[in-house]
Order: C-alpha cells, then structure tokens, then sequence
C-alpha cells in the first residue's frame, strides 16, 4: 500500500517477499507466514493504530496504511463483525510477479480477522499468512479492506487460496505465478481491457468472454476510468461484481484513469509495484513477466505538468534504458497507461492529451517500445507503425500504439476523419488478447460477441 497526498490519502509499498515460518497449531498443521512489524506488535495482537507500518515476514518491502485511513488493525485472527464474510477476494502484485502477490478482500468494518490459507493443491491448503485491514471513505463510501502480502512463491506455479478466518472463509480461488527469468520458452498470455464506467451489465459480458477460450490468460491489464467516480464504493463494488469471472482466476494490472480521481476507494483496493517517488508510489512502476516488460505510467496525476514531464519522465528514461539493454532475455518492450498520446476521438485534441503526446512518445520511439496500450477513448483503434511525433515510419520499426476501452463505457465515434496515424478505429465494445513468445507478440482484438477485428491483428517479430 501507498502513502500519497490525498484526494482523501494513500499507501506506501516498496519492494515484496515473504516466508514461511514455524507450524500453527491453530491451523492443523498449516505453515504459518508471519509479520515483522516496525512497531512492537505480534501476529496475533490485532492491535489497532492511527497508522499501521509492517513489513511482512521475509519480504523487503514495507506495508504503510493510507493517509486518512482509521481503524487501522494488524495481524488479526479472531476478530469478526455482523457481516464478516470476504467479498471482492482478488490478488494483485506487490513486486516480481513470480514471486510475490497481495491478497485483498473487503467485509464490514468490525471484522478484523485478515487471514489467507494458500498451497499448490486445492484440497490442502497448507500455508497461512496473516495481514492488516483498514477502513477508509466517508459516510456511505466507506471501505473496509483486507491485504496479505505473500512472498517467496514458486514462479510458474499454480496456487489455490482462500481468505478470510476460521468459520468464515472464502471459497477457493486460484492464481499462477509469473515464469522465472532467464527462460527461452516462454509462452505467456495476457487480456486487457478498459474504461468499465457507466454500464456495469456490459462489464460484467465484458469479463464473461475473457475467461472463455482455449487459451486461459495469466493476467489483465486495465487500462483505467473502472468506475464513473472514484469516491463511489457503490460503484467499485459493482465492479468487482462484474469481473468475479475473472478476479477469481487472475490478477489484475491497473492502470489510473481520470474518472477513478486518486480516490482512497481504488488506492485502497489494488495493491501494485511502486517506482522510487511517494506521492506517486503504485501509480507508475514497471515489472518483468517472462519476454515482456511492462511499464505502468499514470497520465492523470495530481501536479499534472509536474509529473508527466517531471518526476514520471525522468523515471521513465532511466528504465527504458534498462529495459532497452536487456533485449536479450526480455525482448518485448509494452507500455500501458489511460489517455493515448495518439487517438481519433473525443480526447484526441485536448491540453492533456497534447501533454502526454509531446512528452512521452518521443520518448517511446527513442528506447524502442514495441506497443503502447490505452484507454480513455471508448472504442478500438490501432495506429500504423508511428514515430514520436505520429508519424508512420519508413524502413525502420515504429510503435503501435491500441485504444482497448468501452467495456462498458458509452461509446465515442470518430472526430470528423481518422487522424494521419490511425491504422484502423471501430466504435465498439472490446477487449485484447495478447501472446507473447520470444519471437512473436500477437495482439488479436475482439468484440463483445467473440468476433475478431481483423484489421487491428497484429504479428510483431522482435527489434533487430
């Protein structure tokens, strides 16, 4: 979690990783995970603080309850209120995909017990972990949230876990680690979509057809605005109810959108990476999953012009060199975040959409970003091969950059004609599918009715 200046606060997070202890007798058996805690508490004391700091056991990271937050408790066990049964049960990562994940769950704010059993085998779930919960909003926006991060997992595993406490347990989910670094054979598949908003039927249809196929996902990208209004709870609990097809088998990248403001309701609820700045701590970060690198940027920041061509610029320089250097043994380079630098659509003329299109895309073309994936405008439209300036490119690679948005935001239409780097636009609900090898990245996009839009696949080779 993140520590941030608030629309209403934040939560700090740096790094992740975490072990497995002593056996519980508590538990039959089970292997317990514990907490070591930056303040004198122990994994059973539930102990209540204005601010919660931890790190949890075996990790590198530290765990900072948001700014504004109360009722602030760590390491419960027992504890639950009139309705402690777990909603909303989802992971997210915390850091290295392959090794660490974050539980989250919500219940009412009197339950305290923030418990995860987890294993390879559904029928025995043998390692258990505790966490900390917080409850934060206002009046009937109020959330009450329960995150367990877990670290020194096995990558290319498939775990089961449930959330909650004893007689008050989840049903069992499941999760896959990313693959270990270092591999020539990696097949990863991944789905991305966006911009839920207004119609939540059409998201929950949206998140139905991503899990049918032959080919399960790994993981989705969101690329941002989930709610009409982030300080909505009604609203991001219709949201989840629409992606409990998917939560329940994958994590989820999130993306910040405008429309979700920096409100403590969708900080509170994702638990991601985090780069080296504070006030912007799990809203830009990067990670590898297996020949792919991802950068997350957040184009909706509080200090606007301070951070996209401040702070988040000068941090995305210096990993794209990175990235640029391992080509090797990470050949993809993809790069996710919610307004596109080059769209035809409602957005495509204004001020902060000019920011983002002069300041960061000429960055992309210089280090060499194979895809650019957004939101924002609610259709697909896929660009032609284009400079930092959206210009199509002759006798060299370019970067495509693909609007995956409307899943259930109302649709936008064309601006007059398709701009000079649009390769194709459709006003249509849609969602990506995306595999990745270490020689080929196919995007396929589709429609709500498992159709494909042909003219926006595309069968990348990597960059000489």
């Amino acid at each position: 979690m993140r520590n941030h200046l608030p629309l209403v606060g934040l939560f700090s997070l740096l790094g992740a990783c975490q072990e497995t202890l002593s056996t519980d007798p508590a538990d039959s058996g089970a292997r317990d995970t514990g907490i070591a805690t930056d303040r004198p508490v122990t994994p059973t004391d539930g102990a209540s603080a204005e601010t919660t700091r931890y790190t949890p056991m075996g990790c590198t990271h530290r765990v900072t309850s948001l700014t504004g937050t109360f009722d602030n408790y760590l390491g419960d066990r027992t504890v639950f209120g009139p309705v402690p049964e777990p909603r909303a049960v989802h992971v997210s990562w915390p850091a290295d995909p392959a090794t660490a994940v974050a539980f989250l769950w919500q219940t009412d704010a009197a339950t305290r017990a923030t418990v995860v059993q987890y294993g390879t085998d559904p029928a025995a779930l043998t390692q258990t972990a505790v966490g900390s919960v917080s409850t934060g909003g206002s009046g009937s926006n109020e959330v009450t949230m329960h995150e367990t991060h877990v670290c020194g997992l096995t990558p290319d595993t498939t775990y089961h876990y449930r959330v909650g406490g004893e007689g008050h347990w989840s049903v069992v989910q499941y999760f896959k680690t990313a693959p270990a670094a270092g591999r020539t054979d990696y097949d990863v598949n991944f789905v991305v979509s966006g911009d839920a908003r207004d119609n939540t039927t059409i998201w929950g249809q949206v998140q139905s057809r991503v899990v049918m196929g032959m080919q399960p996902a790994d993981f989705q990208i969101f690329t941002g605005d989930a709610v009409l209004l982030g300080t909505q709870q009604g609203a991001w609990r219709q949201w989840f109810d629409g992606a409990q097809a998917t939560m329940s088998v994958m994590p989820f990248v999130m993306a910040h959108g405008n429309h979700d403001v920096l409100a403590i309701n969708y900080l509170m609820q994702f638990a991601q990476p985090q780069a080296d700045a504070e006030e912007q701590s799990e809203l830009y970060f990067s990670f590898d999953y297996g020949p792919i690198h991802f950068v997350l940027l957040n184009d909706s920041p509080r200090d606007l012009t301070g951070s996209i061509a401040g702070t988040q610029l000068t941090w995305l320089r210096a990993d794209l060199g990175r990235a640029r250097t391992n080509r090797s043994q990470v050949p993809w380079i993809i790069v996710a975040h919610h307004k596109p630098a080059f769209a035809s659509s409602v957005h495509s003329n204004s001020a902060d959409t000019a920011l983002v299109r002069n300041t960061w895309a000429p960055v992309f073309d210089e280090y060499g970003v194979d895809v650019v994936l957004n939101g924002h405008e609610h259709d697909f439209e896929i660009s032609k091969e284009v400079d930092g300036r959206g210009q199509e490119v002759s006798g060299r690679r370019g970067t495509r950059y693909i609007v995956a948005a409307g899943a259930g935001a109302q649709l936008y239409t064309l601006s007059g004609s398709a701009r000079p780097w649009s390769a194709y636009f459709e006003s249509v609900v849609n969602f990506l599918r995306v595999h990745a090898t270490m020689t080929s990245l196919e995007v396929t996009p589709y429609r709500l009715d498992g159709t494909i839009i042909a003219p926006g696949h595309i069968n990348l080779t990597p960059r000489p």
